[in-house]
């Protein structure tokens, strides 16, 4: 091969350098450097810390930058230095951010000022070793009972000390909260007793809390977090009391060994991906207040046989039920309007599923291998069947498709194996790529009058059709 010569290469680098598009400094231009720290002026005329850079062991954060005074500690300035073993924060200093030293796993002490007027989501989430935090006992806004770390005016468990011996912990009465990340990532507790006290539990409150087994929700609590059991695997059972009206994202999720959830009657909202992966949950109740089922709730519930939905039920979202293998069965409320994508995904254990008439959308994918599924009709205002939603129904014998669909999408049919003939109605006027691909026992089809776009594979595979349409005349669908 020739090379080019020397002045024909740089000719060329040079047009290709400017033809590159120009990008953008995304640095913060009010980010300043002073020694190791990375700092922004406030409104106020004080500094933040937003990133401490050095690796250092043993750290006493200066009380001013450039002339600066420093009254502030960024969220999650001192993340990941895991080299660092102790912080002296000095007085001045008035608000510490949150996850400030997020995991830094081998901070054994820290000194706190007693200038301290706020700290945020727990500082040291994750600090493992934390065992020494040297507190003023008359400290305004903080307190310090038993390595456990509190703030007085909300009277918030700020963070739970991993160094304790592992065992059962009882929170003190007269706390109200428990803090975002309190216990984060924490495997010594092993039951945990709350006060009548306790009114609300925090984002990611118990993350990964692998060895709790047990811990009462008393009837004060009216709220639990995003994620705030997620990972809790010790978890064998739950009671929810009543005054709990809102379970946030991901509360429970991964809690793989939680066989029984008793909800709150009064409750309205369980967020998305709340039950997502509890593995050996077989069933459960859902209250008469929740009207929308979010997105991935009970997804990868492999062992959930049956739920009940309440007859208010409007929503069912987005991977809902997705990989719910063991579903047999599941009443589906006549107020059902919305079934998302993915919702009954690989529930290969349900036979049978009965749409209202009011349910206008199903998203793609949402009954794809239902290899049990036998029969199915679609709900009267439907007027589009999407793409792979009954892909992979193998035991599908009887599809009704109502008069008002307008279009089949792509893979909707394919290998649906068991369809022994299909029926078009008239008002189909698109037919997407291999619809009905692999459908080998289907013997007959009737295309209507109004068909005027069709991918010419729809049918292919289908080797027993006896009169295979000809589609070659059709536009193809628009994509």
């Amino acid at each position: 091969m020739r090379k080019l010569p020397a002045f024909m290469l740089a000719f060329v680098l040079c047009i290709l350098a400017l033809c590159l598009p120009v990008v953008a400094d995304t640095e913060d231009p009010e980010q300043l450097s002073s020694g190791d720290y990375l700092y922004r002026v406030q409104d106020d005329g004080t500094a933040i810390i937003l990133r401490y850079t050095g690796s250092a062991e043993m750290v006493s954060i200066p009380a001013s930058v450039d002339g600066i005074p420093v009254t502030a500690l960024g969220a999650n300035s001192f993340e990941w230095r895991t080299e660092l073993m102790d912080v002296t924060i000095p007085e001045g200093i008035t608000v510490i951010g949150d996850y400030a030293f997020l995991y830094c796993r081998n901070l054994t002490y820290v000194s706190l000022p007693d200038s301290l007027k706020e700290v945020g989501k727990n500082p040291f989430a994750a600090c493992e070793a934390l065992s020494d935090i040297d507190l003023s006992p008359d400290h305004a806004v903080l307190s310090l009972e038993g390595d456990v770390l509190y703030s007085k005016p909300d009277r918030r468990l700020i963070a739970y000390s991993m160094s304790l011996p592992k065992g059962p912990f009882e929170v003190p009465d007269g706390t109200r909260i428990i803090g975002a990340s309190a216990f984060y990532t924490c495997d010594k507790v092993t039951e945990l007793t709350l006060p009548d006290t306790i009114t609300s539990i925090g984002q990611k409150a118990f993350y990964i809390c692998g060895s709790m087994k047990s811990i009462n929700l008393p009837e004060s609590i009216s709220y639990v977090g995003a994620e705030a059991f997620f990972g809790c695997r010790g978890l064998h059972s739950l009671v929810f009391p009543d005054t709990i009206t809102a379970i946030g994202d991901k509360a429970f999720e991964d809690c793989t060994n939680l066989k029984e959830v008793i909800l709150p009657q009064g409750a309205t909202s369980i967020g998305d991906r709340a039950f997502y992966n509890c593995s050996s949950l077989e069933q459960i109740n859902l209250p008469e207040g929740i009207t929308t089922i979010g997105k991935n709730t009970f997804a990868e519930c492999k062992n959930l046989i049956s739920i009940t939905l309440p007859e208010d039920v409007t929503y069912i979202g987005g991977g809902a039920f997705l990989n719910c293998i063991a579903l047999e069965s599941i009443s589906i409320p006549m107020s059902v309007n919305y079934i998302g994508s993915d919702a009954f995904n690989s529930c290969r254990s349900l036979k049978e599923i009965d749409l209202p008439n009011t349910c206008f959308y199903i998203g793609p994918r949402a009954f794809q291998s239902c290899s049990s599924l036998t029969e199915f009709r679609m709900p009267m205002v439907m007027n589009a069947i999407n793409a792979y939603v009954f892909a992979g129904c193998a035991s599908l014998t009887e599809i009704t498709i109502t008069p008002r669909v307008a279009s089949i999408g792509p893979y909707a049919f394919a290998a649906c194996t068991g369809l022994t003939e299909i029926d078009i109605p008239e008002n189909v006027t698109s037919i997407g790529e291999r619809a009905f691909y692999y459908c080998d026992a289907l013997e007959s089809v009737t295309l209507p009058d109004s068909l005027e776009e069709a991918d010419p594979s729809a049918f292919e595979k289908c080797d027993n059709l006896k009169d295979p349409p000809d589609l070659s005349g059709y536009k193809l669908p628009q994509q």
